[in-house]
């Protein structure tokens, strides 16, 4: 890989820049947070160093039926190839309350309902169909066939320790109660888990990131912050340590 014509790229690749009208400007350091480990390091460059996450220090409004565009040139310099570097953003509400990857991550093939009504200190529960249920995912209960109850916040936090079918239809067994009473014909649904960042790009030491679009990734996502996370994968024996470099980010806005 020549690191040289990376490097030179990385500098010159400035034709295709935030232009759009509606543009979020990243490219100052206070854009970061007033601790942000970033340094200017010239040609509009922002450098860090080591293992970070960066959070743009403000909120941005998000309209499901627009496009948002990662512009600008994102890269880890070479040293560290076995780190991964990250570029996406924390959804939040229009209460800008974070959206859990759980809440919103619907396993679509396990809806059902409850078939027996179910007490906060049962440790399990028994739903109508239990065929497609497995044994990594969490439980959604209030749920609706249409999904219109998505970000759903009624969650038993706990994974199936057991699925069988029995008489009264399958029952869901949990290592601990379930602690909440759900009544009978319940809508129930399995949620899949996940980190709260949703990254629309990554790569490794030489790799230089750009272009990066994203539209209605999370039901009820009403704003969103900007999250870059360097470093991720330690530091191995004759590595150096990892630095992030950011040539005038922004996010472009398009109808």
């Amino acid at each position: 890989m020549n690191f040289k014509k990376i490097a030179a790229a990385f500098l010159v690749m400035g034709a295709a820049l935030c232009s759009a009208a509606e543009v979020y400007d990243l490219s100052r350091v206070e854009d970061w947070g007033k601790r942000s480990p970033l340094k200017v390091h010239g040609n509009g460059i922002l450098r860090a160093t080591g293992r970070v996450s960066l959070f743009s220090a403000k909120i941005y409004p998000y309209d499901a039926k627009k496009t948002y565009t990662f512009k600008g040139m994102y890269r880890q310099l070479p040293g560290s190839d076995s780190n991964i570097f990250r570029v996406g953003f924390l959804p939040l509400d229009k209460d800008k309350k974070v959206i859990e990857y759980y809440t919103s991550h619907p396993n679509v093939t396990t809806e059902t309902v409850l078939a027996k009504a179910a007490a906060a200190t049962d440790n399990f529960i028994i739903v109508k169909n239990g065929k497609k249920w497995n044994k990594r995912n969490l439980i959604a209960y209030n749920t609706k066939p249409d999904r219109s109850d998505l970000p759903n916040k009624n969650i038993i936090r706990q994974v199936p320790k057991n699925i069988e079918q029995t008489a009264e239809g399958w029952k869901i067994t949990f290592a601990k109660p379930i602690g909440v009473a759900i009544p009978a014909g319940t809508g129930v649904r399995q949620h899949y888990q996940g980190g709260r960042f949703r990254f629309v790009g990554n790569g490794t030491g030489g790799q230089v990131l750009s272009n990066m679009k994203f539209r209605m990734m999370d039901p009820g996502m009403k704003y969103f912050q900007v999250v870059v996370v360097s470093g991720t994968g330690g530091i191995k024996p004759g590595e150096q340590i990892p630095v992030i470099e950011m040539r005038k980010p922004c996010i472009e806005v398009t109808e």
